[in-house]
């Protein structure tokens, strides 16, 4: 939907600038992402306060849906599309930042001896299944590329398929302990992660009914 529309010069400059506040997010998300992500691997202290940067995510969400309201108003005509398409993507986005904090938040009741199983290895390897989707997600906006959206969209299925296989062998573990009910939650967490970058990417190939669609 968004190919060929970013960067054009008959882009409102209003428009242009909602989609800035956009990959600033998402540039920040990338960094809170691999805060809260090692924290809750590693149980090691967040190197930022996601607190902050949440609420400051949140902000960004706002000011996207104001200077799309604000060049709607003034000009509804011109870059339809892209302002629907902001609209949507934004929500997208601003999730991010809300389940990067909850990783956080659930590293707070990580049990005081975790074992180094294969738990815990799942979740590692999801984590850096995910970790390069941030950076290919803005590519894919910021050069309306079709084949790297799609490819985001793509490992998002793979991702999907990690977290199905680990919540499929906790429900058939007998011997089931805290460490398993730990990373099977946070399990969730990235997958929801990774499900909001496919989402996001998924506005450069796909028609404005068939966002957020993994197809």
């Amino acid at each position: 939907m968004l190919k060929n529309l970013w960067g054009s010069p008959q882009t409102s400059g209003l428009v242009n600038d909602a989609f800035e506040e956009v990959y600033r997010m998402l540039e920040q998300e990338k960094s809170m992402f691999a805060s809260s992500s090692n924290t809750f691997l590693t149980g090691e202290t967040p190197d930022i306060d996601l607190s902050k940067a949440d609420k400051d995510i949140n902000l960004g969400e706002r000011l996207v849906r104001r200077l799309v309201i604000e060049h709607l108003t003034l000009n509804p005509q011109q870059d339809l599309p892209a302002s629907l398409a902001l609209i949507s993507i934004i929500h997208d986005v601003e999730r991010i930042g809300d389940y990067t904090k909850s990783l956080e938040e659930l590293s707070n009741l990580r049990p005081p001896i975790m074992p180094n199983g294969s738990y815990a290895d799942m979740c590692r390897d999801i984590q850096a299944d995910i970790t390069p989707l941030f950076e290919m997600t803005l590519v894919a906006l910021r050069e309306s590329d079709v084949d790297t959206a799609k490819t985001v969209m793509q490992n998002h299925r793979a991702i999907k398929k990690q977290t199905d296989d680990l919540l499929q062998t906790a429900m058939k573990d007998e011997n089931i302990q805290k460490d398993t009910l730990f990373y099977s939650v946070g399990s969730r967490f990235l997958r929801r992660i990774s499900a909001h970058l496919s989402n996001i990417a998924s506005s450069i190939p796909n028609a404005f009914d068939q966002l957020g669609r993994n197809e």
